[in-house]
């Protein structure tokens, strides 16, 4: 199990009894605090200290909150800052927030309004701290398409591993020590690190924790020292490289932090860079499925999205299997189907530069946030832009949203005009948008979202798709329990299809 530290809070408040309060509420049991009614030593301690949050007031004598909240942001940049203050504006909240704060403050507060919007803090930080940027992600398996789509030695593809260790990690020094798994014999080192570094992370006894037994979770030596008065710490990071359970090396990788805790983040993507070299190590002919392993990294990703938001969890599985259903129904070949896994797996990945605020809305979206939102497909294929491997899913990414009537976004493409990819998946994602529940109502009954594909038909859906979908529904192939855990009777299909119009 990884350790996790207590989080570090830097309070600071020229008046000592609000300080004294905001300890006593917050335990000291369950965080590591230091307060200070002196800004300036608030300062000194920000230069010098690891820090997670910082609560600090607005107005200090000759100080702002305003300079605590930039050079805690300019030392730690992942840090929450929540400012408070007794004497709030508006234009005081704007300048907060322009400048990086989390949250505002008014005094006086209850505590319990303290304590939740630090927890909020904190949530929202481990979101950013657990899931690796995923442009990083992406370039981890540019690199791997590019050494199996050209044949590359095994050597340059391992030395670009070593480069993403370096850039994506940001380390001083990474190496690979590749073993014979019978002899155990050393037969590859390679480094990526200054020679004086190469001794570091080249160590062959860093192998020793994973020789014994199965061990797939990375070992971790911190040492800590001083950088003129700022205490920082040496981490390296050892990964192992297994293949078949049986250990094949191990990546090492050392880099410099104000803290001794490395996020999840950064392990989960040194542990698919691990993966990468062993599947290259093991054999080229494992491409297809080293290409399902990377997929299940971007799923994990893409689920980080629903993560967000309860009341999504589960929406790209469910319609995967709807849109399988469909894609079977409609004959498609199994190498295409394969591809439609891909696609439903990454069509919203674009969301990930939607704000939460917009996301998550429960009322209805506003123009500006319904524009900032429907950006999402054309954000996804900036995301995916020259990776070959993803190139499949670039229909369903910009096509799921389009209308077969012209209506739809991001191009306003029309009946055959848009991918027969992107029809087929507006809707199984329309049908599992209405099926499931949602923040403002609970899922409807099979009759409603029957209904809703039946009166789109022809301008929303491609009615050939949604009576391949009705197809499926009647032969029973779609599991309503698995999906949304309760049963639902489709002998209502025939006597909605026959109240309403003829399927064009």
């Amino acid at each position: 199990m990884r350790h996790e530290p207590k989080k570090r809070i830097l309070v600071v408040d020229d008046e000592q009894y609000i300080c004294r309060i905001i300890i006593e509420s917050l335990g000291e049991d369950n965080f590591d605090i230091a307060a200070f009614s002196d800004p300036r030593e608030a300062l000194d301690y920000l230069a010098a200290n690891p820090i997670d949050l910082v609560l600090s007031d607005l107005v200090m004598g000759e100080y702002s909150g305003i300079q605590v909240l930039e050079a805690a942001l300019e030392n730690h940049p992942d840090a929450i800052v929540i400012l408070m203050t007794a004497h709030p504006t508006v234009q005081t909240a704007i300048s907060v927030l322009k400048h990086g704060g989390f949250d505002f403050l008014v005094k006086p507060f209850k505590l319990e309004m303290l304590n939740a919007t630090i927890k909020r803090g904190l949530e929202h930080q481990k979101i950013l701290r657990d899931n690796i940027s995923l442009k990083g992600q992406v370039e981890f398996l540019k690199v791997a398409n590019t050494f199996f789509g050209t044949g590359q030695d095994l050597d340059p593809y391992l030395e670009l591993v070593l480069n993403s260790c370096n850039t994506e990690l940001a380390a001083d020094a990474s190496a690979i020590i590749q073993i014979d798994p019978d002899s155990r014999e050393t037969i590859r080192r390679l480094s990526r690190s200054s020679e004086e570094d190469a001794a570091a992370v080249l160590d062959e006894s860093l192998l020793a924790p994973f020789l014994e037994e199965l061990n797939t979770s990375p070992s971790m030596k911190v040492e800590p020292f001083l950088k003129d008065t700022t205490q920082m710490h040496r981490i390296l990071i050892t990964n192992p490289v297994y293949i078949r359970k049986t250990l094949h090396g191990v990546i090492n990788v050392r880099l410099v932090s104000r803290s001794e805790m490395v996020p999840h983040g950064q392990l989960d993507a040194l542990s698919i860079l691990a993966s990468s070299a062993a599947s290259a190590i093991a054999n080229q002919k494992l491409y297809h499925d080293l290409q399902n392993s990377y997929l299940q990294a971007i799923t994990a990703l893409a689920n980080s999205i629903e993560a967000r938001d309860q009341y999504t969890a589960g929406h790209t599985d469910r319609v995967m299997k709807i849109a399988e259903q469909i894609a079977r129904e409609l004959g498609w070949r199994k190498s295409r189907i394969n591809d439609l896994r891909m696609g439903c797996t990454l069509h919203d990945i674009g969301k990930i530069g939607v704000p939460d605020a917009i996301l998550n809305k429960a009322g209805i979206l506003t123009d500006e946030e319904r524009a900032r939102m429907q950006e999402h497909p054309q954000l996804g294929l900036q995301i995916i832009r020259g990776i070959d491997l993803f190139k499949p899913s670039v229909p369903y990414i910009i096509g799921h949203h389009e209308r077969y009537d012209g209506q739809g976004y991001p191009e306003g493409l029309k009946g055959n005009e848009i991918p027969e990819e992107g029809r087929l998946l507006a809707v199984a994602d329309t049908f599992d948008a209405i099926m499931s529940d949602r923040p403002y109502r609970k899922g409807a009954e099979i009759e409603v979202a029957i209904r809703e594909l039946t009166e789109h038909s022809g301008t929303q859906f491609d009615p050939a798709i949604v009576r391949a979908f009705y197809t499926v529904l009647k032969s029973g192939k779609i599991d309503f329990t698995d999906l949304y855990g309760r049963d639902f009777d489709v002998s209502c299909l025939d006597e909605i299809l026959n109240s309403e119009m003829e399927l064009a």
